[in-house]
């Protein structure tokens, strides 16, 4: 593979990193290409050394994704976008990342939608008690402030596991950057 060659296709790997940050990697790639050349050695050489340009773009992505959450707080967008980064990197990632990450969201969004129920239902007993027959007025208000306490008590447990869960998560896809990083420098 030509230098020119390998450059385009790396450039259009990283198409989803804003273009001053591929540009900062792209220059660091050029120069190995430069100082190769100066040392006598062929294009093609410096490209298997320096490993396919897909395999390099997921990496260089990977790296990226798990700052970026890293610095935007942990939301769950930004880590699940670290996650299916690191989940194409390769079949472990995909096995021991991808399936537990999704049950873990699946968990939260049940949890999330119970708490958000127990809210509804407290509005639900309060307009039963008001217009209907089946529960009187003073037992509806007790019902809805159980029902709401459940809702809010819920929502909160939610919140605080949601969080718990990103930190977890980013933890794990950092150590996993670091230690892919030390299998590619040996």
């Amino acid at each position: 593979m030509t230098r020119e060659h390998y450059l385009n296709e790396l450039w259009q790997q990283l198409a989803p990193v804003p273009e001053a940050k591929r540009r900062e990697w792209m220059y660091d790639y050029e120069e190995h290409f430069r100082i190769a050349a100066e040392q006598g050695q062929p294009e093609e050489q410096t490209a298997a050394e320096l490993g396919d340009p897909r395999a390099v773009a997921r990496e260089l992505l990977l790296g990226y994704r798990v700052e970026a959450a890293s610095q935007g707080g942990g939301g769950v967008r930004l880590v699940s976008r670290a996650v299916f980064a690191a989940v194409g990197l390769g079949f472990f990632n995909l096995v021991f990342v991808l399936g537990p990450y999704l049950a873990l969201l699946g968990l939260l969004l049940a949890l999330w939608a119970v708490a958000g129920s127990f809210v509804i239902a407290a509005f639900a007993v309060l307009l039963e008690g008001w217009t209907g027959d089946a529960i009187a007025m003073p037992l509806a208000v007790f019902g809805a402030m159980i029902a709401g306490g459940l809702g809010l008590l819920l929502g909160a447990a939610a919140y605080k596991l949601t969080g718990g869960i990103m930190r977890l998560t980013l933890k794990y896809l950092l150590a996993n950057t670091k230690m892919m990083k030390r299998s590619v420098a040996r």
